[in-house]
């Protein structure tokens, strides 16, 4: 793909109306625009922005860090593979170091994965933002996509049935006001929330959390923070490609991030609950530096007179929304619809959702097929998505900074939730379509239920562990098969609705299994001998677990949902990372792994 410099074009003619206006020229309004051009082509758009192009690289915006949906979202959707991959960097997963901070560095537990083989680097990437949002607008006006920037939105006058809508926007350059009609309207001016705000439809999230970010010229790179002399620690992950990962130094109610960009420069950011952390002790530069010296000493030391290339800070700032997508033709996308948290980058996530969802609106209105029922479905789709990220959010939270094996499991558990459920209906489309939505609707619910006894589950156990169960590097692909597998089934799209729903059951075994396998760790970590009262081979009801034995029986923990299966292809490739100080009983998950000498649950 040719990039083309934004010297070369001219102002755009503008049209008296158009089919689609969007309202803000972020990354969910140019990837909207571009999205909605190649689904349909014959249609006018125009995107307003405040700002113009050249837009500064590295320090233009936050949010650089993609996962695989996301992902999905640029190469696929928009078609921008080659693109991303020649003036982007491939992302070495998320990568996670816990334990005590004020410890040495390389003695903190890591999660994380060893190397882009095992990773499958195309899957993920990190984005130069303001890069990539200048060449987006380039190829959109390529494309044919009218662009105004140096604009302000003003007001939106929406109107009811067929009429057009009218966008009223200012020229800052010559303050003059003008507006546009348009047959839909798209809100895509982000925290500014100009449809949320006018329509009174805004929701706050429960619990609040605020964000400070810098960019840094140069390499910041974890390997540096540890001695090369600790060469066991440098020989875990070779070559130095931890720099590649997004990188999260975790402490009880923070994380730091530290993401590499294409443009050379570093992005950190320090993320903190508002209930732990004040967000007035790290919301300058000089802070945030001594913020870091107490809490995160080694990077602290690292990063000293180093002098920022930009400094921005957010209190407060997941939000949701109780609407935004209308039959009367009007949409917000982006962070004008919602927000939840940046802990295992889902923004791009959900600009994929809300800017397909929106498409689809589009091309059913102008085929006269936009229905009540639709647009109703992607709402609900859409803020129970959010609610349930909110609800997983509050939970990992609770756990970050605490003990590691809780959060290294969490870590697990939570991808594969979200690969067998958000993944596979997303990347396949059947989020557009309620009837397909409603096929899957049952294993769907059982798969949501059981993560939900096991997210209470890692509550319990972080608040009741005695540390017996511990480890050094917790490699999530290339040590636990079971989870390359899963991941490599459901990021993949093109199935058909009953492969999909097969797969979504097949994951529902796995999670099952690895339910019990968490429950059985759990109960070893803080009651072992309760582990005698499990006869061999071990199958329980998985939506019984928990740690209150006085509830096992009425919970149904002893009268299993299915037929046993062997636990051993789960508990073993755990056990190769998770070691025990506890060693006076062994758990055998199946007679003969215990006579082959293999001990799975100590």
């Amino acid at each position: 793909m040719m990039l083309q410099s934004f010297e070369n074009f001219q102002l755009p003619n503008l049209q008296d109306a158009y089919d689609v206006v969007i309202c803000g020229g972020g990354i969910a309004g140019i990837t909207l625009a571009r999205q909605l051009r190649l689904n349909l082509p014959k249609i006018s758009i125009l995107v307003c922005d405040r700002l113009a192009r050249p837009l500064p690289e590295a320090t233009f915006k936050v949010g650089e860090s993609t996962v695989e949906i996301g992902a999905h979202y640029f190469t696929e959707t928009l078609q921008l593979k080659d693109y991303i991959q020649q003036y982007h960097l491939p992302k070495l997963g998320l990568r996670y170091f816990v334990g005590d901070p004020q410890a040495p560095f390389g003695e903190r537990p890591e999660i994380g994965v060893r190397n882009f083989e095992i990773f499958h680097s195309d899957f993920t990437y990190q984005l130069d933002r303001g890069k990539l949002e200048n060449d987006l607008r380039n190829f959109n006006i390529e494309a044919g996509i009218d662009l105004l920037e140096n604009c302000s939105i003003q007001d939106v006058k929406l109107t009811d049935g067929e009429e057009f809508h009218t966008v009223i926007y200012k020229k800052l350059d010559t303050k003059e006001t003008q507006s546009v009609k348009a047959r839909w309207v798209v809100d895509a001016t982000g925290r500014r929330r100009l449809l949320q705000n006018k329509l009174g439809l805004g929701k706050a999230n429960a619990k609040n959390r605020s964000a400070v970010w810098f960019r840094l010229d140069g390499r910041v790179d974890v390997s540096d923070l540890v001695p090369l002399t600790e060469s066991k620690w440098h020989a875990q992950v070779p070559n130095n490609l931890r720099y590649y990962s997004t990188n999260h130094l975790m402490g009880e109610g923070y994380w730091v991030w530290l993401i590499p960009l294409s443009s050379g420069c570093t992005s950190v950011g320090i993320v903190a609950s508002d209930e732990v952390h004040n967000f007035h002790n790290y919301h300058t530069y000089e802070k945030a530096c001594q913020w870091l010296q107490k809490h995160e000493p080694a990077l602290a030391d690292y990063l000293k007179d180093r002098q920022p290339k930009d400094f921005m800070k957010i209190p407060k700032y997941s939000h949701s929304s109780h609407q935004v997508f209308s039959q009367n033709r009007w949409a917000c996308v982006g962070e004008a619809a919602a927000f939840v948290d940046p802990l295992f980058s889902p923004g791009f996530d959900l600009i994929f959702l809300a800017n397909s969802l929106t498409t689809e609106l589009i091309k059913l209105d102008l085929n006269n097929k936009l229905s009540q029922r639709t647009v109703d479905h992607a709402n609900v789709f859409y803020i129970d998505t959010i609610d349930q990220l909110n609800l997983v959010y509050e939970n990992i939270y609770a756990l970050i900074g605490k003990k590691p094996i809780t959060f290294a499991l969490q870590s697990v558990w939570g991808a594969l939730v979200s690969w067998s459920t958000l993944s596979t209906v997303s990347l396949n489309s059947v989020i557009l379509d309620p009837d397909r939505m409603a096929k899957f609707q049952p294993v769907l619910a059982e798969i949501y239920s059981l993560a939900h006894r096991v997210q209470q589950l890692l509550n319990d156990w972080s608040d009741n562990s005695s540390n017996r169960l511990k480890f050094e590097y917790f490699d999530y692909l290339g040590e636990l098969p079971f989870v390359d597998e899963m991941r490599s089934l459901h990021v993949k799209f093109n199935k058909t609705d009953q492969e999909l729903i097969n797969g979504c059951k097949d994951s529902l075994k796995l999670l099952e299994e690895l339910a019990q396998v968490i429950f059985l760790l759990a109960v070893e970590d803080t009651m072992p001998e309760k582990l005698q009262n499990f006869s061999q081979p071990i199958w329980l009801n998985a939506w019984g677990i928990s740690l209150n034995p006085d509830q096992w029986e009425q919970d149904g923990l002893f009268e299993p949902k299915s037929l046993p299966r062997d636990l051993n292809p789960v508990m073993a490739p755990l056990r190769k990372s998770i070691y025990s100080n506890y060693q006076p009983y062994v758990l055998e998950v199946e007679r003969e792994t215990a006579n082959a000498g293999v001990a799975v649950g100590v």
